[in-house]
């Protein structure tokens, strides 16, 4: 795949663009956030209608710079060698309703994923996620394609403009904000709570089982 083009933005912009993406997915990934080679993060660049993104099968501890690839919002490749993260038509129908979005992180979450099982949302059981998140829906489909998941995440900002995270059923977290730093922290939260409200439900189960046995 050929350079950015002539009039592009400066190099030493895409390249901060980059640093900053890789070392995000450097820290999701020692800190088990995200494992194996799922998952995927994405970063628009200041100023344009460019977005880069994780390259495809590429692991978060491999998220080096010759691994991100530069994409139009129409989803057309001008920079990176490979492809992109298959999860590229939700990223872009986030930035497209999102123009203050700068930075999304999507992770395969365990907690997040399990506890979207008990309920539409993510209950924000602490007073800090509650505070910093607001409202976690599930977004659940019933088609698995790309433009199925790219519409569906349309309706669900259009009706919340001030959606910050969100779990994908049977999939993890996205998280978006105005920096990619910010989108990994909310991710981190989003997980943080998942898990706090798995554990209180399963302590919440144990309670009632004593008291019917008693």
């Amino acid at each position: 795949m050929s350079n950015l083009m002539s009039g592009s933005p400066a190099t030493d912009t895409v390249m901060q663009v980059k640093q900053s993406l890789q070392s995000n997915a450097k820290r999701a990934y020692e800190i088990r956030l995200q494992t194996g080679n799922g998952g995927n993060l994405s970063g628009r660049i200041p100023g344009t209608d460019l977005i880069i993104i994780k390259a495809s099968g590429c692991s978060f501890e491999q998220c080096q710079p010759d691994k991100l690839i530069t994409v139009t919002l129409d989803g057309v490749q001008i920079d990176g060698d490979g492809s992109p993260s298959q999860e590229l038509a939700t990223h872009l129908a986030i930035y497209k309703q999102r123009p203050d979005v700068q930075g999304i992180f999507h992770s395969h979450s365990p907690w997040a994923i399990a506890c979207a099982k008990l309920n539409d949302t993510i209950p924000t059981v602490t007073l800090h996620a509650k505070s910093k998140l607001g409202r976690i829906p599930v977004l659940r489909l019933s088609g698995a394609t790309a433009q199925a998941t790219a519409a569906a995440v349309e309706a669900m900002l259009t009706a919340d403009r001030d959606l910050c995270a969100f779990v994908q059923d049977r999939h993890g977290i996205f998280s978006l904000a105005s920096t990619i730093e910010l989108a990994r922290y909310h991710a981190e939260l989003v997980e943080e709570t998942a898990q706090i409200a798995w554990s209180m439900a399963l302590l919440e189960g144990v309670a009632s089982n004593r008291e019917r046995d008693a």
